[in-house]
């Protein structure tokens, strides 16, 4: 019989017979369970082995060694997976939390185990990715280590990305990291063809001080005027699988739709599907139709992944470590095969799809009065767009000219309505901000950076997702199966104190004091509503909130002011629904008779681990996205180095100020030696920079007209510095100049009234001029 560790009293029998001797699981268990590998002696004192059983344990245990069951010695007893305590890693990523994650130097095969480093910030370590470090691991889980930094071996960053430049007969390495403007000497190598123009993988070769510095040319990723270039870069940057295993690709071929067979045949109802003009997949269909008392009858049909990509199958592993989709502007990388995303669970118009369907009746306030999710066979009777769903709202076309029954998208909106009622009552967070995105034309070449509004349109296919994903999350509470629920927390405190200037100059008020919710952020966003400052407090507003995440800890989602909510509307992009999906079957099937294609009793504490790695590759995704939308911006603005161009101040920084260019359309920097000459204070708090003597203060919003000085399409860059515009009524009074210099005679006469909110940031000496002493 299998024994455990126990904490027996004093009196108990095992104190005169001795204990029973563990098995080899209760063994494996413990040492497992253990944050770092245990020794001989802990093993012992563990399960309470007396000093005559002793020399038994340890046969047991050099057995379990000799068959590969253990590694290690006496002093450190693991499993033959298990990872040394103390180890050398590379970091290979971060995430918006500011961890890091690594692998075993020198190791580039796949990890079985997934180690993430808890940086200090106390300490103030900041270890670049492809730098190595020593750190000490704690076992966490099953497959999952946390890191805590030892020292950074190496302060240089080993692992970079960057364009290749012809230098006299051989070739230089221009950085593709922002702020990095030398260049690296490049090592001659035969194993990689070289062309001037060439993005490429590169390691940094040890070396003492900055010149003569060389990097190691380790791929070479197409050359930088390709199309594609920038987002095979950022693939690489980031880490991101693009490349399916075989098994996987095996397993997605010769799947078959399922007979209606122990399903709703719903395949007469007219569902459609509304999305994007250029979707491939189309994961969800919705219908409505009138009810009683004015109410309605909603269908929210989603894709039946959970059907095709079953547990632990190599599908669904590559699936869990993509963990969702990616979306870059000339490319997409699925979450799982063509076969499967783009075919079988893509519910295409007139072909038969299994599904799994939300029905839904609400009143004619938008409230949900009963609901029921259950499998079904579905048909779409139309695949619409956003635009065309949108022009029949206005009137500018009819319903027959989308190929669809009269009626039909009349009722969608009509449903809309109503749940849009719910949404004005619950009060979520209001925020408008515009999509950016590029346009490419029919080669996929970027010709364009537009900003898009959501459309009545897009809300209406949101607030259906929106009211299908509470009832999914209400299903598994009320059934007590696990769920991934999306979560946002209420916001830091410190965060939101950052708005309450901001209030102030908007002629409102934003009070930290008591418990905050939406509305009240609601308030700002609205005194600020069609005006030129709406951007920029939006995104003020957008910055003081918390991240959404996947836990298994339900603590509500903030931003839309609801107590339970999941994701359940998009499982062939994102792993997250594909759970659900599967607590979903789980809590349908009877206890007679269990379903395959549910959990599989998964543990709680896997499914933690993974709600993790989801929310971590999610914004890895994002990450990617937002950076090479960045160098197709900066590219489009090539041509115009050497124009002027309107801009907008975004945020300010003790080095300068990013300004937002032609609306939006590209970030540039204007750093301090661009601003008019002048000793510059910022103030973190109010985001300002203010000259002491010629009285120009610089703030977020601040409207400007800058000159387009350098563009590196490469790393995003662009850089400007002001000419006039804006700041032209920006100058201090002269009570305020005399003010101004009252404070720092006072400031310069007691240092302690040094300690303020600013910091003195002197103007760089131009080139050419001598810098004044101030």
């Amino acid at each position: 019989m299998a024994q455990h560790p126990v904490d027996d009293g004093p009196g108990n029998p095992s104190d005169v017979i001795g204990p029973l001797m563990p098995d080899e699981d209760a063994l494996l268990d413990y040492i497992n369970s253990c944050p770092a590998p245990p020794s001989f002696r802990m093993i012992a004192k563990a399960f309470k082995i007396n000093l005559d059983q002793r020399t038994s344990l340890r046969r047991l245990l050099r057995d379990m060694a000799d068959r590969g069951l253990l590694a290690g010695n006496q002093s450190a007893i693991a499993a033959p997976n298990t990872l040394p305590e103390v180890s050398v890693l590379e970091l290979i990523a971060f995430d918006d939390n500011g961890d890091g994650m690594a692998r075993l130097a020198g190791n580039d095969k796949e990890n079985q185990s997934e180690i993430r480093v808890i940086l200090s910030r106390r300490s103030g370590r900041a270890p670049a990715v492809g730098q190595q470090i020593l750190a000490r691991l704690a076992r966490v889980g099953p497959a999952l280590y946390e890191a805590r930094i030892i020292r950074v071996l190496d302060r240089q960053q080993k692992r970079l990305f960057g364009v290749i430049t012809a230098a006299g007969k051989g070739f230089r390495l221009q950085p593709a990291e922002r702020g990095k403007r030398d260049s690296l000497g490049v090592q001659e190598s035969n194993d990689v063809i070289l062309t001037d123009g060439d993005l490429v993988e590169a390691e940094l070769l040890p070396s003492r001080g900055y010149i003569g510095k060389k990097a190691r040319i380790l791929s070479n990723l197409g050359n930088v005027s390709s199309p594609g270039a920038f987002s095979a870069l950022a693939l690489a940057e980031f880490c991101i699988r693009h490349n399916f295993p075989d098994a996987a690709i095996n397993e997605s071929e010769g799947l078959k739709i399922p007979p209606v067979t122990n399903r709703r045949d719903l395949r007469n109802h007219p569902l459609v599907t509304i999305d994007g003009a250029d979707a491939q997949d189309f994961d969800d269909a919705v219908f409505a139709e009138p009810a009683d008392n004015d109410g309605w009858r909603l269908l929210v049909a989603i894709a039946d992944v959970s059907h095709y990509v079953r547990p632990d199958t190599a599908l669904d592993l590559e699936a869990r470590k993509r963990g969702n989709s990616v979306y870059l502007p000339d490319r997409v990388v699925p979450m799982l095969p063509e076969a499967i995303s783009n075919d079988l669970c893509s519910l295409r118009p007139g072909k038969d799809r299994a599904a799994m369907v939300a029905e839904i009746y609400i009143d004619k306030n938008g409230k949900r009065l009963s609901y029921k999710i259950e499998r079904a066979l579905i048909q779409s009777h139309a695949r619409l767009t956003y635009d065309q769903v949108q022009a029949v709202f206005d009137g500018t076309m009819d319903e027959v000219d989308c190929n669809v029954p009269h009626g039909i998208v009349h009722a969608l909106f009509g449903a809309w309505h109503a749940l849009d009622k719910d949404r004005l009552t619950r009060e979520p967070l209001a925020l408008n901000l515009k999509e950016r995105c590029v346009v490419m034309d029919d080669s996929n070449n970027a010709i364009a950076i537009s900003q898009r509004s959501q459309t009545k349109s897009q809300r209406l296919i949101e607030d259906f997702m929106i009211e299908a994903n509470v009832a999914a999350a209400d299903m598994l509470i009320a059934s007590r199966q696990p769920c991934v629920f999306r979560v946002h927390d209420t916001p830091d405190p410190k965060k939101a104190a950052t708005l309450v200037k901001l209030a102030e100059a908007l002629g409102g008020s934003f009070n930290i004091g008591k418990v905050l919710r939406p509305h009240h952020f609601n308030k700002i966003l609205a005194l600020a509503a069609d005006t030129p400052d709406s951007l920029t407090v939006n995104e003020a507003v957008l910055r003081s909130q918390a991240k959404a995440i996947y836990s298994i800890e339900n603590i509500g989602h903030f931003g839309l002011s609801l107590r339970n909510y999941a994701h359940f509307t998009s499982p062939i992009r994102r792993y997250a629904d594909l759970l659900v999906h599967r607590a979903l079957v789980d809590a349908a099937a009877t206890s007679q008779k269990s379903s395959k294609d549910g959990l599989k009793g998964m543990p709680l504490d896997q499914i933690a681990e993974i709600c993790s790695h989801i929310s971590e590759t999610e914004s890895t995704a994002a990450a990617a996205e937002r950076r090479t939308i960045d160098r197709f911006a900066a590219a489009l603005f090539e041509t115009k180095v050497g124009s002027v161009v309107d801009g907008i101040i975004a945020s300010i920084t003790g080095f300068g100020a990013f300004v937002r260019l032609e609306d939006g359309a590209a970030d540039g920097l204007m750093p301090l030696k661009a601003l008019p000459d002048d000793f510059y204070d910022y103030n973190e708090q109010t985001q300002t920079l203010e000259g002491r003597h010629n009285g120009w203060k610089f703030s977020v919003g601040t409207p400007l007209r800058v000159k387009v000085l350098e563009v590196k399409p490469v790393s995003g860059g662009i850089l400007i510095e002001w000419v006039d515009g804006g700041t032209k009524n920006n100058r201090l009074s002269s009570k305020q100049l005399k003010n101004t210099s009252k404070h720092y005679k006072k400031s310069s006469e007691s240092p302690s009234s040094l300690k303020d909110s600013s910091t003195r940031v002197r103007h760089p000496a131009r080139k050419g001029t001598k810098q004044k002493r101030r």
